[in-house]
């Protein structure tokens, strides 16, 4: 016993010296809180750096008690930054006692990172959670998690890629077999849903019974309540494909340390390469290969306005240098036996290809320096976009499918695939898809839009933050970099996270539009920002939109696509230089990007009638019909329907030869005169007035009969859609309008009291224009104008008219090319439809309080970097 004294007054000084160190570090440590929800639910908003309500927390399956006592249970949560804030859902591990009282909160992971989405509803029932997104004022998306991890038909094959996922997910989850996950998404967002887990099923009520969902999590099936297919909505499973081990390796450090070490170490490597191309160049090339031609040309500027059938393909691109390169400035056209042809063409002939391509040498610093460019018909295409499963990163609620659509209707007419717009991190700049807002529209920021008429606009955002109507979808990036033929109108410093006073040399992309309406896509194996936006001048481009750069995500790729289920299609990238995967597009996208699809000619509307193109003479180019028939039967009644396309004739009114005159009234324009009277397709009667009607005529001033405001007008305008003037109104005329009155059948998508009036069994004939310009016309031999007004209804009209201004003549249409043709005069007054030379569907976009850009959008620029102006 002796022997152990020594030992402990020896040690009796550094035993009291750690009893008091773990006493300071207890009383300096929080107190746990109390057993309750409450007191677990301010642990979690202090480590969240929010507020939490206890009612919005979930803890996942236990452990085990040993485990959640030294190691910790997981929980889902969540917070908001403030009270009455959006809520983001949050995963975090909290350690508890033996007692359950909450000890430790760590490894806190924001899941969603929706800052403009309110998650709501959280649920979990053993091994699965639900929970709802918000924004706008309605439900974007219903989300499922499973929380034992990621299923493994959804993780790579390889065993690298496998390890190279799990510390992904660690990152972004706190656990190596990270969150299985699927995205309900509701392309009509719905006001309300009440969410009901009973795994393996999920109940989704959405306020309306056609509407209510079933989702079976197991087999990942989404039927709508009854059994039947879903409406508007579609489960959209996580799926992790590989990742190139740079792309990984980028990404994880940049999670990390931020985007700025990345920035300075691209610098160095695309710096290093640049110096060594430059000098090689120059050791090896001649001065005749460097001499810039004295007076570079231009490319004959074409405004869409004067196209005609000789407008494609585009001008040849003049050459700066004296030596030029065979082919260079020369367009080619693209020929792939497997690229699909333009549907519902005419008869016998033959559409022009609908891409050519070229390179120029923009950069005269560099001549070796090359940018490819593909020119895209826009008469024959259509352009689509679609969101990454990684990025754009939304704001609020699922993020994209990160894939072609998996609709056989798109997947049918895909005809090329490429590279969209920066990371989410890079700015935030705006995307929307198919009227799904990912991220909100950056004010100023170069834009890209497709309009609900399959049209397509570049043009920078207005200032306001409010989405046009007539949007399908838009995609953001930077500052123009042209606009209406200005490089760099804003004078952008940085084109990309640079951390050095230059725009590093390295991959790049861009599309723009000329004036004529065509869509060039522009990559440059190494290049800077302003070098592009002058080769995109050069080339004639109005408007040039920056998308995205380096060599992993840049790249433009030719596709025909059969069955990509079964990894059927074929695909061409433009540049072997491109270093993106042929099928990235296709199969697994982590960013956004866009496809082109032919553009299908054929009416839709809401009616279901099979339209087809008629048989007449089709408006120029003759091989894109322009002008349809249908039939609808109501009854045993057959009803004959013609549709005009908007953009493709011009409408002009020619009084009748019986048509009165008021006292004093004009005369004359009985007859279409010049070349107007060549370009005549259509024939349309709509009978003359009589002293008992006296439906007004009038042409600019000068007025056959006067328009009285009882009646409805037609007003035409020289090159733009008819508007039909309903009673109530006198229409002012401008000096070149006209404008004839007709009976009123229909408004606001009702049918009026003259609508329903029964007479003589006749033919009769109808008016209307769509919501997006069509004109149709209806025909039917009945005693009543009730059924071809009510099959003009079910086309989407609201508007309809009686093409009757009081004579009751028989209705009828006279069409160039067929037994019927129009002739030079008639007794009725007639509305003629002239074609007209087919415009693309391409345009400088300049909404409604936009301005030319003359200060940058709210880019984030590293904090060290200042704009230059």
């Amino acid at each position: 016993m002796r022997s152990f004294r020594p030992f402990i007054k020896q040690r009796a000084a550094l035993a009291a010296l750690a009893a008091l160190l773990a006493l300071g570090i207890r009383l300096s440590t929080a107190r746990p809180p109390p057993r309750t929800l409450a007191g677990l639910a301010h642990m979690l908003g202090q480590a969240a750096g929010g507020v939490v309500s206890p009612k919005d927390i979930a803890w996942e399956p236990s452990p085990g008690f040993l485990a959640e006592t030294f190691v910790g249970r997981h929980v889902l949560f969540l917070s908001a930054p403030h009270a009455g804030a959006p809520r983001d859902l949050y995963r975090a591990m909290v350690r508890v006692t033996l007692a359950g009282q909450p000890v430790s909160v760590e490894q806190i992971r924001n899941i969603t990172q929706t800052p403009i989405g309110d998650d709501v509803g959280l649920q979990v029932r053993g091994t699965r959670a639900v929970f709802a997104t918000v924004a706008y004022g309605r439900i974007q998306g219903i989300t499922t998690l499973e929380l034992g991890g990621i299923r493994r038909g959804n993780r790579p094959h390889s065993l690298l890629d496998r390890l190279l996922l799990a510390v992904t997910e660690f990152q972004r989850t706190g656990s190596l077999a990270g969150l299985g996950r699927t995205d309900i998404v509701l392309d009509v967002p719905a006001r309300h849903a009440r969410l009901d887990l009973e795994p393996p099923l999920l109940l989704i009520g959405l306020g309306e019974r056609s509407r209510d969902l079933v989702y079976n999590i197991e087999r990942r099936a989404l039927r709508g309540a009854g059994g039947g297919q879903p409406y508007a909505a579609r489960a959209v499973p996580e799926v992790h494909p590989p990742k190139p081990l740079i792309l990984w390796g980028v990404d994880t450090v940049r999670a990390e340390v931020g985007p700025t070490p990345i920035a300075w170490l691209e610098n160095k490597v695309f710096g290093a390469q640049d110096t060594f191309n430059r000098a090689t160049f120059k050791l090896f090339s001649s001065k005749e290969e460097s001499a810039l031609r004295d007076k570079p040309g231009k490319v004959p500027e074409l405004d869409a306005s004067k196209m005609t059938s000789g407008a494609w393909p585009p001008r040849p691109i003049p050459s700066l240098w004296k030596e030029q390169k065979p082919g260079e400035g020369q367009w080619k056209p693209v020929h792939y036996p497997w690229l699909k042809s333009l549907p519902h063409t005419s008869p016998g002939s033959h559409p022009p290809a609908y891409f050519y391509r070229t390179f120029i040498r923009p950069d005269t610093e560099r001549p070796y320096s090359e940018v490819e460019i593909v020119a895209m018909d826009m008469r024959q295409l259509a352009l689509g976009m679609q969101a990454g499963f990684e990025d754009p990163q939304p704001l609020t609620g699922p993020p994209g499918e990160g894939r072609l659509p998996r609709d056989p209707a798109i997947e049918s007419r895909v005809v090329a695939t490429f590279n969209g717009a920066f990371k989410t991190e890079h700015g935030k700049y705006g995307m929307m898809v198919r009227h799904r807002v990912l991220l909100p529209p950056v004010k100023g920021a170069a834009t890209v839009v497709v309009t609900d008429t399959g049209d397509t606009g570049l043009g920078s955002w207005p200032q306001t933050a409010a989405i046009p109507d007539n949007l399908v979808s838009f995609r953001q990036n930077l500052d123009p970099l042209v606009e209406d033929g200005k490089i760099n109108p804003t004078g952008r410093y940085i084109w990309g996270w640079q951390i050095a006073g230059t725009s590093v040399m390295t991959q790049r992309t861009a599309i723009c539009v000329t004036r004529a309406g065509y869509l060039y896509y522009a990559w440059g194996k190494s290049i800077d920002g302003p070098t592009l936006g002058k080769a995109l001048q050069q080339a004639g481009c109005s408007y040039a939109i920056h998308l995205d750069m380096n060599p992993a995500h840049s790249g433009f790729v030719f596709t025909d696509v059969r069955d990509p289920r079964a990894h059927e299609y074929k695909l061409k990238k433009l540049d072997p230089g491109m270093k993106i995967p042929a099928d990235k597009f296709v199969r697994w996208s982590a960013k956004d990007f866009f496809y082109m699809m032919v553009r299908d000619p054929m009416p839709h509307d809401p009616s279901g009638i099979g339209w087809s193109p008629d048989g007449g003479q089709q408006p120029p180019p003759n091989w894109m019909p322009g002008v349809f028939k249908g039939k609808f039967e109501i009854g045993t009644l057959p009803i004959e329907l013609l549709s005009f396309e908007p953009g493709r004739v011009d409408w002009q009114i020619r009084a009748g030869s019986k048509e009165p005159t008021s006292t004093g009234g004009a005369t004359g324009h009985l007859e279409l005169t010049g070349d107007d009277a060549h370009r005549v397709i259509a024939a349309v009667g709509m009978g003359h007035t009589t002293e008992a009607t006296s439906y007004g005529l009038a042409f600019g001033s000068t007025a056959v009969m006067p328009l009285r405001s009882s009646y409805a007008a037609v007003v035409l305008s020289p090159g733009k859609t008819p508007r039909i003037v309903a009673p109530g109104e006198t229409p002012s005329l401008a000096p070149d309008d006209e404008a004839v009155q007709l009976p009123l059948l229909a408004d606001d998508g009702r049918l009026v009291a003259r609508g329903r009036d029964h007479g003589a069994l006749r033919m009769r004939g109808a008016l209307c224009v769509t919501p997006n310009g069509r004109v149709l016309i209806a025909r039917a031999r009945h005693d009543s104008s009730d059924p071809i007004a009510t099959a003009l209804l079910r086309t989407g009209c609201r508007r309809i008219v009686s093409l009757d201004r009081g004579s009751r003549h028989p209705a009828f249409v006279h069409r160039t090319g067929t037994d019927t043709p129009p002739v030079s005069g008639y007794e009725t007054t007639v509305l003629y439809a002239l074609g007209r030379p087919m415009t693309p569907h391409a345009f400088r976009w300049k909404p409604k309080g936009s301005k030319p850009s003359t200060t940058p959008t709210g880019y984030d620029y590293p904090p060290h970097v200042k704009k230059k102006h």
